[in-house]
């Protein structure tokens, strides 16, 4: 700007050859007063250029930190713009370049941290289905209550039979309904080389009724711990194009809940299952803004226990899932999913327990809301579509987090 002063200092105090005429004077002030004109100009458009920049290099700091393969909103001011319009020529509008080149810059900087967080609003499902991994350094603290309810019919044989068509005594029809109520603590810890870790430990009350057809009612409760679950979660590829993300996981079920095998069924309740299991899963999702796909396959296998009828082997189980997940903005999602599981037939001192082999399928509706980047609503409902299956599951879960 000194420099433009100055030229113009000197055109105004230049004398001006004495054979020039009045009209040629006046020329000359137009063309002065235009170049003031187009100077002043380019300097309202260099500075209009540099508060942009300047606005959405706040609104990038304050979005937060970007993924890896993001640029920070710092390195927007690695190339700094100068107004550079110290003269009318070429710096004016190189300066002018620069300003919009940074302008554009943090517009797709802007543009990416969005991606980010609409893919963020249904990260919570992706987690809970085993389709995404918590960052290293991450932990998060869920608290989850889930209500699930279920029927059925059985019929009991109080006598003995003779022939398989012919039955000694009585046969009643009975009514079962089931109510469990079960609350649970899990914790996620994210790791380095792709890892995560999980322990999930459940609690609740569990109530069954038993209806005859004599109208005669019963019933037992149980309230205490559940089996502890631990689990470790790898991510084995990242998806690229058409490729899905890939992660396997492995799950580990302990004993810690109330022995079925040592109580007396007619009179006691259990929460747990009497047996460890081992579970694995492998999981594909692919994401396609503003939705993510996913599915699974997983398998089951129960170690046997020696009970005081005999060696108990429970059937394995085989099953898989299928669903997608949408993001209707920054802060909201919508899933649904059909899970299915084929359990075998279950043995009994080497003898095939009738009736045990299980096949249960449900859908699932949730929706996912980010209160803040560390705090998430989760809610979902499961409806049976197989006999085997519970009626209705609610589930609703608050997970936290908290980085170090």
């Amino acid at each position: 700007m000194k420099t433009a002063a100055a030229c113009l200092t000197l055109a105004l105090l230049a004398p001006l050859p004495a054979a020039a005429e009045p009209e040629e004077t006046a020329a000359v002030q137009d063309q002065i007063d235009e170049l003031k004109r187009a100077i002043l100009s380019r300097d309202r458009e260099i500075r209009t250029l540099l508060q942009r920049v300047e606005a959405l290099e706040t609104r990038v700091r304050e979005a937060g930190a970007s993924a890896a393969a993001e640029p920070e909103p710092a390195q927007l001011t690695e190339t700094p713009v100068e107004p550079a319009a110290e003269a009318p020529g070429g710096q004016a509008e190189e300066g002018r370049r620069r300003a919009e080149a940074a302008v554009a810059a943090a517009e797709e900087a802007e543009r990416r941290e969005q991606q980010r967080l609409v893919r963020a609003a249904f990260e919570q499902t992706l987690i809970d289905r085993g389709g995404l991994l918590l960052p290293p350094r991450t932990l998060e603290v869920e608290s989850s209550l889930s209500y699930i309810s279920s029927s059925s019919d059985r019929i009991v044989i109080d006598g003995f039979t003779i022939l398989p068509v012919l039955v000694v005594g009585d046969i009643v029809n009975e009514r079962i309904r089931s109510e469990i109520v079960q609350g649970a603590a899990t914790v996620r810890l994210g790791l380095p080389f792709d890892l995560q870790l999980e322990a999930r430990v459940p609690f609740g009350y569990q109530h069954r009724e038993t209806v005859t057809a004599e109208n005669e009612e019963s019933s037992l409760e149980d309230f205490g711990l559940g089996d502890v679950e631990i689990a470790l979660s790898h991510q084995l590829m990242r998806g690229r194009g058409v490729l899905p993300d890939l992660l396997a996981s492995l799950r580990w079920k302990s004993t810690t809940g109330d022995d079925p095998f040592s109580a007396d069924a007619s009179h006691e309740l259990s929460l747990g299952s009497g047996f460890e299991s081992w579970s694995s899963s492998l999981t594909a999702v692919h994401v396609a803004d503003p939705v993510v796909f996913f599915g699974g396959l997983s398998y089951t296998y129960n170690e046997p226990v020696t009970t005081n009828a005999g060696r108990f082997e429970s059937g394995d189980t085989w099953g898989g899932q299928i669903g997608l997940a949408i993001a209707l903005n920054l802060d909201t999602s919508v899933s649904f999913a059909f899970d299915q599981q084929f359990t075998a037939a279950s043995t009994l001192a080497g003898d095939r327990v009738p009736g045990s082999s299980v096949v249960t399928g449900t859908f699932a509706v949730g929706a996912s809301y980010s209160v803040s980047p560390d705090l998430t609503l989760d809610f979902n409902v499961r409806l049976g579509v197989t006999e085997d299956s519970p009626d209705i599951q609610v589930n609703f879960g608050m997970p936290m987090r908290f980085r170090f």
